[in-house]
């Protein structure tokens, strides 16, 4: 049985880092990083706190608190970063994705 790729990478997040430790965690994180991929990789910080985190939080029977909580341990993995306008993809994350793919596509 194939996985979504956003699957894939939160496992293993989980399974490296021990962050996203728990399933709850994991639907939350892949709700979050969906609502980047809706919203071309950028999140301004009031459409996040007004709009996203609510949407997420109603969708998945989370408190706003727990939900920011995954939200920081993205940031602290360095799948996000945060800006000053707001929060985005990270560069630098694209960047070594690309970058694994690429010597996985040599091997």
């Amino acid at each position: 049985m194939s996985q979504d790729p956003i699957t894939q990478i939160l496992e293993f997040f989980e399974s490296m880092h021990g962050k996203l430790s728990t399933k709850k965690k994991r639907k939350v994180a892949k709700c979050l990083l969906e609502a980047f991929q809706n919203h071309k990789g950028k999140i301004k910080a009031w459409e996040m706190g007004n709009e996203v985190i609510p949407k997420i939080t109603q969708e998945t029977g989370v408190s706003q608190v727990y939900t920011y909580k995954v939200l920081r341990e993205l940031i602290a993995l360095g799948i996000i970063a945060r800006t000053i306008t707001g929060y985005e993809l990270s560069p630098t994350f694209r960047k070594r994705v690309y970058r694994l793919y690429k010597a996985l596509g040599e091997l």
